[in-house]
């Protein structure tokens, strides 16, 4: 199976070419691959196993993300639930499908809410990572993503389960999915101004506050809206023979 079938079969919720660009930007289109922070290119590694017990060995702080499209989880957490494509591929879009709405939603952000949504998976609502917005919005219009074979076996089923996918893997894909939703609500307030919000976002922040637990955003200041390209690279890649990395 190659790439494009997979990302058109499990990216139910979001636009195919939009998913396709994400993932060469991201993992260069490597299903095992782990993106530690603070390394410019992600970790790829042979098979599945060893993406899961170099995740768990205690040598990586903090969160990695991982697989095709860099789904954002705890290193000790990492697993065939995670890493299985097609999974992979369906909780990234539901993640930026859920973003576009709330982008859609907001008087500054709703002139582009899929550069803001893009924005916000990749980085943090109140710190969006905007070139990886700017460059993956480039290569859609372009149309100029490479495809590639996926792994033998590959399956375009959500809920395969795998021959080493381990007995709490179903737990962690419904876990990982609610605790996504929390942080979003938690750091959606960046984005919101309190002097200026409506009375009914305010209701909303009052219903669902911030999670105590929630992981802590970046401290870097705020991206401003609409985007705007920045000059800092933080580009993921692994070339692969015969494709050549998006400029």
């Amino acid at each position: 199976m190659d790439l494009i079938t997979l990302v058109t079969a499990c990216a139910l919720t979001v636009d195919p070419k939009l998913m396709h660009a994400l993932v060469w930007h991201q993992s260069g289109g490597e299903p095992w691959a782990i993106s530690v922070q603070g390394e410019p290119n992600p970790r790829v590694y042979p098979n599945m196993n060893d993406a899961i017990k170099e995740a768990r060995s205690g040598s990586i702080r903090g969160t990695v993300r991982a697989g095709l499209t860099g789904v954002l989880v705890p290193p000790t957490r990492v697993s065939a639930s995670v890493l299985l494509p097609c999974r992979n591929v369906a909780m990234a879009a539901d993640q930026i499908s859920n973003h576009t709405r709330r982008c859609k939603g907001h008087p500054r952000l709703k002139a582009d809410p899929t550069s803001c949504a893009v924005a916000v998976y990749r980085g943090y609502w109140d710190h969006p990572d905007v070139k990886f917005a700017t460059d993956v919005a480039a290569t859609v219009t372009k149309g100029d993503a490479p495809n590639f074979d996926m792994p033998p076996g590959t399956s375009t089923a959500i809920f395969d389960i795998a021959d080493d996918l381990p007995s709490d893997s179903m737990p962690l894909v419904i876990d990982i999915t609610a605790t996504f939703a929390e942080q979003a609500r938690g750091w959606s307030s960046a984005l919101f101004p309190t002097k200026s919000k409506p009375p009914v976002e305010q209701s909303e922040l009052t219903a669902n506050p911030a999670p105590p637990a929630a992981e802590q955003p970046s401290p870097t200041s705020p991206a401003p809206f609409p985007f705007t390209s920045s000059p800092q690279d933080h580009v993921l890649f692994v070339p692969r023979v015969g494709a050549e990395r998006p400029q």
